[in-house]
């Protein structure tokens, strides 16, 4: 069975969080109260983002891949500069956010190389491996000849 992923939905709904940790960001609330919190959603989008982007990087007959591919890009754009406040300081929770992330550099640096892979991708100028992966479903349909379904 074809697991049907909603991109368009699930991407939006991840920029929805993105925005709000973003707010969060620039707020001087109590760190003992939220520093918990901002840390886990850090790292659901960056838990979530990945698979997004994991599934559209494998799906490459898929019709609209380009376009969330492009989206997935400016999300991921919009987290790594949510981080980098965090990383230079800038946001009130950042010492008690890096206490809590060690890794967080790490983060950052993995969705600015998914950025830089994206656009490569959108350019055509990926390896011809990753373009031309066919899955075993597709594999399977392929291999599928129209006498075989009657």
């Amino acid at each position: 069975m074809t697991r049907r992923i909603n991109y368009e939905d699930d991407i939006f709904t991840v920029a929805l969080q993105v925005r709000c940790l973003q707010d969060a960001l620039k707020l001087e609330v109590d760190p003992d109260l939220f520093a918990d919190r901002i840390a886990g959603d850090i790292g659901w989008i960056d838990s979530i983002t990945g698979s997004l982007y994991r599934s559209l990087r494998e799906s490459s007959l898929y019709v609209k891949r380009k376009d969330h591919l492009k989206e997935l890009a400016k999300l991921k754009r919009y987290f790594a500069e949510a981080l980098d406040t965090v990383l230079d300081g800038r946001a009130p929770l950042s010492e008690a956010l890096l206490e809590k992330l060690p890794g967080l550099r790490g983060i950052r640096d993995a969705h600015a190389r998914d950025i830089a892979e994206i656009k490569l991708l959108l350019e055509g100028k990926a390896s011809p491996d990753e373009e031309h992966i066919v899955s075993a479903e597709e594999l399977k349909f392929l291999m599928t000849s129209d006498e075989d379904e009657t």
